[in-house]
């Protein structure tokens, strides 16, 4: 899904500094757009690290102007918590939170100055409920979701739009969702390209939340009226923990305007 957003901006005419952890993939990437007119500065770094944080602010802090912060990096943890790796439970969190904190707040201070600017948090539509097998992944979203509307509700006059994007089960590198074994693998499952493309409609439209998916929100909106109890036994069912957990870290992407 991150590359399919730096596609994307940068076939809008954005220059976008793409990080990830894969130097080839960034590279790619990056000559991919310059083959259609786009320009992709590939920028190694490991989020989940103190190091690769403070490398990315340095470089933003190099940047005239943003117009775009896409926090799109994580990964997802699975299995069950007690069988989980707990150095991997961290990692998730200090990527899929940590990271996200640190860099809105970076960005944010820019753009409220500034009266312009935007930012796309990638949530999921298990933010909304516990997700048995999957709880360190479920939570840490549900984090970036509460976190997200909040700063939206306090940036509210400054001219800086700020939306919590909530896709489900998506063909993307993690695959845990998508070809899950359950009943959550046989569901509708999403491709990056329309994920991306109902984001950047909706922060036009200055939605905060965003669902994607008729089915997403169908779920969504049935979590207001069944009891706690039978969501969680619900979301307990209908996935599978994968019988060899695997880690994945797509790219985050970060779109800077050229001036």
């Amino acid at each position: 899904m991150g590359a399919a957003f730096a596609r994307e901006l940068a076939r809008l005419g954005h220059p976008v500094l793409a990080v990830a952890r894969r130097r080839d993939r960034l590279d790619a990437l990056a000559l991919e757009a310059a083959g259609h007119g786009g320009l992709v500065e590939p920028f190694v770094a490991d989020l989940q690290t103190a190091e690769g944080l403070a490398a990315v602010a340095r470089r933003l802090a190099q940047l005239d102007v943003i117009d775009l912060l896409v926090n799109n990096a994580g990964v997802a943890p699975a299995g069950d918590f007690l069988s989980s790796s707990l150095e991997e439970d961290l990692g998730a969190i200090r990527l899929n939170i940590v990271a996200v904190v640190a860099l809105t707040h970076q960005v944010l201070r820019a753009m409220v100055s500034a009266k312009r600017g935007a930012i796309i948090n990638v949530a999921s539509v298990v933010a909304f409920q516990p997700f048995p097998h999957f709880g360190v992944y479920a939570a840490t979203k549900a984090f970036v979701l509460s976190f997200t509307e909040a700063v939206a509700e306090e940036a509210k006059g400054t001219g800086v739009r700020i939306l919590a994007l909530c896709p489900g089960a998506a063909r993307t590198e993690i695959e845990v969702f998508a070809h899950n074994e359950g009943l959550l693998g046989k569901l509708p499952s999403l491709n990056p390209e329309e994920i991306v493309t109902e984001a950047l409609r909706a922060l036009n439209d200055g939605s905060v939340v965003e669902v994607v998916g008729w089915f997403n929100s169908m779920l969504v909106f049935m979590n207001r009226f069944l009891p706690r109890r039978i969501v969680r036994w619900l979301m307990g069912t209908v996935a599978k923990p994968p019988k060899q957990p695997a880690r994945h870290d797509p790219p985050g992407e970060y779109s800077r305007s050229g001036k």
